[in-house]
């Protein structure tokens, strides 16, 4: 005898590859991205401010007004930047032109400090004091932005400003002297006379600065790769997390599907004691016959709603819909005390449901199908396809009962292991054959009818 098999209706695998699932993951991955900048425009600002008011005071006049007047730009710049961002008005070009301005500004930095102290001193050695280590800055507040294109950018465009401000400095000069100018063997007078004489240029430094922001930049950039794909895995996750969530929530309690999705080993084969409802619509057969298919298929909707809130809320998991009927399970996949009483009180909820309530405009009856033993459970499927599916004789067994109930006359039958689990006040109907078991069954009714 085939054994009964029932699924999750509608509980497909979410497509790995779904364009609107993909969209809205870009989509998250984008807001993350601006989110990023709007946090290291706020935390560049919020470092800024107390370095221009050091710059004030302790600076000497008029270096510290061009100072303050340069990291005012700096915050303004970074102000108009957030505020494209908040507005949703922001351009993926736009923060690479800003970023631009940024390593601008710091290499006018470079060229016009030298005017704070006097023009007497050389422009090249108030260059090499300056230091270029603010350009990493600016490669650190590009990798808030989760943009591996940006970061590198950001190293590109330092390393030209920098080369662009020395080049503009070195060409100002009558002579200049680099590191090639010691003799071999140097003695530490030499080096001294060579690397403190205001005409060096450090022309050797300037590479190894360009070096390590290159350097930094590619690690950066791949550092952010991968936290790119991290995040966009994740938000891939939560997006399938919350699609599987609302179809779970159609036909498990939340608690179940909470459950379920924590833990997907929840899902896995294995066999357990659990009790299985099998219920069909009496007469659906003749009633489908004189209706249109959309009234059909309304009466269908409305009744299967109100049986998923049911079993739901009796702490059952709605398998399946088949046809007409219904296949739900109590203690599988997730462990439910007192599974039979709980399945034994939905029943009898899904019969005074069907008494006082009509679907779609009808009246309908129908007959429930209750047994309690061994059922094997597990996900099955293929073709990206999967479904979670219950077999074996309990579920059989289940099917068998519900049918029973036509010729009892009777509502709601169930098996002797799920009355003796329940401790309910049932009547034994009697022993009964069942199609495809040997031995007779022992089966039981509401000791009153259902009204």
């Amino acid at each position: 005898m085939a054994a009964v098999s029932a699924i999750f209706s509608g509980m497909a695998a979410v497509p790995r590859h779904d364009p609107a699932d993909a969209a809205s993951v870009e989509a998250d991955l984008a807001a993350a991205e601006r989110a990023g900048l709007k946090l290291a425009i706020k935390g560049r600002t919020v470092a800024l401010l107390p370095v221009a008011g050091w710059i004030g005071i302790s600076g000497t006049f008029p270096g510290n007004l061009y100072g303050v007047l340069l990291i005012g730009i700096f915050i303004a710049l970074g102000l108009v930047h957030h505020g494209l961002i908040t507005r949703g008005r922001e351009r993926p070009w736009q923060r690479y032109a800003f970023l631009t301005l940024d390593v601008g500004l710091i290499g006018a930095a470079a060229l016009f400090m030298p005017l704070s102290v006097g023009d007497e001193v050389p422009q090249i050695i108030i260059f090499r004091a300056y230091g270029m280590h603010f350009f990493f800055l600016v490669l650190a507040v590009a990798a808030l932005s989760l943009s591996p294109g940006l970061v590198l950018w950001a190293g590109a465009v330092s390393i030209a400003t920098l080369w662009a401000a020395f080049g503009w400095v070195v060409q100002g000069m009558e002579r200049t002297v680099t590191w090639g100018d010691l003799p071999p063997g140097p003695t530490a007078e030499q080096y001294l006379a060579v690397f403190l004489d205001p005409d060096f240029i450090g022309l050797g430094s300037r590479g190894g600065e360009s070096l390590f922001i290159a350097l930094t930049a590619m690690i950066l950039a791949v550092a952010v790769r991968r936290a790119r794909s991290l995040v966009r895995d994740r938000a891939a996750a939560e997006r399938q997390r919350q699609q599987v969530q609302r179809v779970f929530g159609r036909y498990v309690p939340q608690q179940v599907a909470e459950a379920i999705l924590a833990d997907e080993a929840t899902l896995a084969a294995k066999t357990d004691t659990a009790t299985v409802m099998f219920l069909d619509i009496e007469g659906f057969t003749t009633l489908s016959e004189q209706r249109s298919p959309a009234e059909v298929i309304a009466i269908l909707n409305a009744f299967f709603d109100g049986v998923a809130e049911v079993v739901s809320r009796h702490g059952g998991v709605v398998i399946g819909f088949i046809g007409d009927g219904v296949v739900a399970t109590f203690n599988l996949p997730v462990a439910l005390p007192a599974a039979e009483a709980q399945a034994l009180r939905a029943g009898h909820a899904l019969l005074e449901l069907v008494a006082r309530q009509r679907f779609g405009g009808m009246t309908l009856a129908i007959r429930v199908g209750l047994a309690t033993g061994p059922v094997a459970a597990g996900s099955v499927g293929g073709g990206g396809r999967q479904s979670y599916t219950v077999y074996g004789d309990t579920v059989n067994l289940a099917q068998r009962l519900e049918a029973k109930n036509k010729e009892l006359g009777t509502r709601l039958l169930a098996c002797e292991m799920t009355c003796a689990g329940a401790a309910a006040s049932l009547r034994e109907v009697g022993v009964v054959s069942v199609k495809g078991r040997q031995q007779p069954v022992r089966v039981f009714a509401p000791a009153l009818p259902a009204t």
